[in-house]
């Protein structure tokens, strides 16, 4: 059976290196993008199973307008998106949207619990 396919949308390396090895040691093939634009353009190309995407991350294409983008796309609005920030940990949690106003399946908070991410893959990924 082939790996799943994961793709990590974010513009921090650190970070983007961290999520891979933990995801790579769990068995999943991991993919990246360094922001929304180019997040988009690689789904067309790889149709992952899966796309974590940061919030915060340059204009035009952040991780809201990146979802608003994928959800008008019927290629990809069918893909579940894990969004991560660190803003829903922080003073400004209540102004989060929520998944109601967004095609977003899960939050994950920054820094990222291995433990708890790698829990939240596995409920789409079955």
């Amino acid at each position: 059976m082939e790996p799943k396919k994961i793709l990590i949308v974010d513009d921090d390396p650190d970070l983007v290196l961290a999520t891979r090895l933990v995801l790579e040691s769990a068995g999943y093939h991991v993919d990246e993008a360094p922001n929304g634009e180019a997040g988009l353009a690689r789904m067309r190309e790889v149709l992952p199973d899966l796309v974590l995407m940061d919030v915060m991350m340059a204009l035009p294409l952040d991780g809201y307008y990146t979802t608003q983008q994928i959800a008008d796309d019927p290629t990809l609005s069918k893909i579940p998106i894990v969004m991560v920030s660190s803003i829903a940990a922080s003073q400004y949690a209540e102004t989060f949207p929520t998944n109601q106003l967004l095609s977003i399946r899960e939050f994950v908070s920054k820094p990222i619990d291995p433990e708890q991410l790698l829990g939240k893959i596995k409920r789409y990924l079955r």
